[in-house]
């Protein structure tokens, strides 16, 4: 017998005993495995959470910015330049029901250094935000989302960190709104006061005086007419203001406050015009208030307002006011896109001394360009300048006395999105 027959004896011997062994061990099918689908129904970026029917986007944005500023009332102890990273992240989860989409949004916001130009010295610091928080189901809209006053802001709003007078809020909410078809619905809001308020607390610039706690929340509605050319709308807002406590001033004197309470409102109206052949867009919104300078954006303003103050007969008075903002933008080329915004805000204060009224006039222009680098990146650059006027005289950083201020910025941002 050769080596080789040896050999290949054992190879058989042994191939034998092992599936002699394989015929006693007990047979398994092999588990599935459930792989994350694409959910198509709602736009690209949205997948199926495994073992459920409900589709999930989750997307994020890393914003660079690269400021200078400048101005009336910049002194030393102000920045001059200014850097800021933000960081968002955001998740829409939603779902088909027999009674209608089910979604929830929730979008935080992480900043390093938040970009201003005024108050430096104070380093860097870190500040998490909640951008929006909120529940939709068919008309239903409840939580932390943007004010139903006016669509300017929420979805366009195209300036870097130029300035610009609308209603800007995020605010906790109760909305329902109803679809009548033809592209008209309306929408009935119930918006959180202390959101809206307007308030300088202090008696620098005007004797303004301090709010009490909420006891009616603002009423906000709108009728909108959507269509392919673009959109109309007209909205309108109450809101309440109430005083609060004596309280002790600067001096160590005590102010009496007298106890009132008052309603405000707000009226607007906003208008979207598409340009397709610039794949562009001109869209303008204007509103005018009545002791809810909120809704005209007047926290934005240079100099601090608020919505209510002391006349010169010692009652408690409403400001009021109007403004509106314009933009126009479109693309250069497929990858250059250009915005412009011009924006003007007007508010009073009727009889804030014996013989003499109080008010501010602002406007803002700011404009820039975005260019897509490759799908995902931007960088994009800013210029902007904002001009206003006091119908009194006020002190500024300085100790100068002025009734016109002027300021400015330009800057650049990097944007990747994911």
């Amino acid at each position: 017998m050769t080596m080789k027959s040896v050999l290949l004896g054992a190879a058989a011997g042994i191939a034998a005993i092992g599936a002699a062994q394989a015929a006693d061990l007990p047979m398994t099918k092999g588990e599935a495995v459930e792989y994350v689908k694409v959910c198509s129904a709602f736009g690209p970026g949205f997948f199926y959470i495994p073992g459920t029917d409900t589709c999930l986007k989750i997307g994020g944005e890393i914003r660079a910015k690269y400021y200078a500023f400048g101005g009336t009332g910049f002194n030393r102890n102000d920045n001059r330049s200014a850097f800021d990273t933000q960081a968002r992240v955001w998740f829409d989860a939603r779902t088909e029901t027999e009674w209608g989409l089910l979604r929830s949004y929730f979008q935080i916001n992480a900043d390093s250094n938040r970009l201003r130009g005024r108050g430096g010295g104070d380093g860097a610091r870190n500040d998490f935000t909640i951008d929006k928080a909120f529940i939709q189901f068919g008309g239903l809209t409840a939580g932390y989302a943007h004010s139903f006053f006016g669509f300017y802001d929420n979805e366009y709003g195209d300036t870097l960190e130029g300035n610009y007078y609308a209603q800007s809020k995020t605010v906790n909410l109760l909305a329902y709104t109803a679809q009548f078809g033809g592209g008209f619905s309306a929408t009935l809001s119930i918006e959180d006061g202390r959101d809206h308020r307007v308030t300088a607390n202090d008696d620098v610039i005007y004797p303004f005086v301090r709010d009490g706690g909420q006891q009616v929340p603002d009423i906000v509605g709108q009728v909108r007419w959507d269509q392919s050319w673009g959109s109309l709308a007209v909205q309108a807002a109450g809101h309440q203001s109430r005083t609060g406590e004596n309280y002790v001033d600067a001096d160590g004197n005590v102010v009496n406050v007298r106890r009132s309470s008052k309603y405000g409102y707000a009226v607007g109206a906003t208008g979207l015009i598409k340009i397709p052949a610039i794949d562009g867009w001109f869209v303008v919104e204007g509103q005018y208030a009545d002791g809810a300078l909120d809704y005209l954006g007047a926290y934005n303003t240079f100099v601090a307002q608020s919505d209510r103050f002391v006349n010169d007969a010692g009652r408690l008075d409403s400001g009021k006011g109007w403004s509106i903002t314009g933009e126009l933008g479109g693309h250069i080329t497929p990858q250059l896109q250009a915005v412009l915004v011009a924006s003007y805000i007007d508010t009073s204060f009727d009889r804030y001394n014996p013989g003499a009224d109080a008010g501010i006039k602002e406007y803002s222009i700011s404009g820039n360009l975005t260019y897509t680098i490759v799908k995902g990146l931007k960088v994009a650059g800013e210029v902007g300048w904002t001009h206003g006027k006091l119908e009194h005289t006020f002190t500024d950083i300085d100790g100068r006395a002025r009734t016109k201020y002027d300021n400015w910025l330009a800057g650049m941002r990097i944007t990747r999105q994911f």
